[in-house]
């Protein structure tokens, strides 16, 4: 029996149909390829978001009055430094001391306490802090990138007025901080951090012979002001 082969246009159709089928998954590869690398871009930019915020929730929370001795031994006047260009941020920067870094029973050569802050350099959301409090010791502080692509970068604080300050100038905690992250081509995002401070200046109540009764003369002048009132 005489065998039949294939013809020149049924070779031709079958060729057709073999180069749409290739171009059909070429391109449902190249789509699924996109959308994987786009879900992976933004899954690192949400876990770079969750640690940067849960290192200032941590940061921020156990935030501590501490002055601050400079290089040249003088003592910073704040608690909380902050502001646009603080710490040579390209827009806000903060910086404040921090209790509860564990150094488990002073095995380490420091104290708990840590000298930390925020800026933003080259557009790197950065995280610095310095071994030792005080900067008597002239070194640089070591520094933790934790964002890329930053476009602004903005600090608020709650006063004991339950209002928001875009400026912190007192020597006093404030009760919470809020911090607004913007990355390029995204939306700004907000997150508010307690702080453990009420917004007020503490006033220290003078001791020993400055108290009534610690001389004769506090003694007598709180006699002489009795004696007034009676109208002796």
């Amino acid at each position: 029996m005489k065998q039949r082969g294939f013809t020149l246009l049924e070779v031709m159709v079958a060729l057709g149909i073999l180069a749409f089928v290739v171009l059909a998954t070429h391109q449902i590869l190249d789509s699924t390829t996109k959308a994987k690398d786009a879900s992976d871009e933004k899954i690192a930019e949400l876990n770079g978001l969750q640690t940067a915020f849960r290192l200032m929730d941590q940061d921020f929370s156990q935030m501590t009055k501490r002055e601050v001795r400079n290089e040249a031994g003088d003592i910073q006047e704040q608690y909380l430094l902050a502001g646009r260009y603080t710490l040579d941020s390209q827009y806000d920067g903060i910086g404040f001391v921090r209790d509860g870094w564990v150094n488990p029973i002073n095995l380490l050569p420091r104290s708990e306490l840590q000298a930390v802050g925020y800026r933003v350099v080259d557009d790197n959301l950065e995280r610095i802090y310095r071994v030792y409090v005080d900067q008597l010791d002239n070194l640089e502080p070591r520094v933790q990138v934790i964002l890329n692509d930053i476009e602004d970068l903005k600090f608020e604080f709650l006063d004991d007025q339950n209002e928001w300050q875009e400026q912190w100038q007192i020597k006093a905690l404030p009760k919470a901080v809020a911090v607004t992250i913007q990355q390029i081509e995204a939306e700004p995002i907000r997150r508010v951090f307690l702080v453990p401070g009420d917004g007020k200046v503490t006033v220290q109540v003078p001791t020993g012979n400055n108290t009534v009764g610690g001389n004769g003369s506090n003694n007598n002048g709180g006699q002489n002001q009795r004696e007034d009132e009676n109208g002796n």
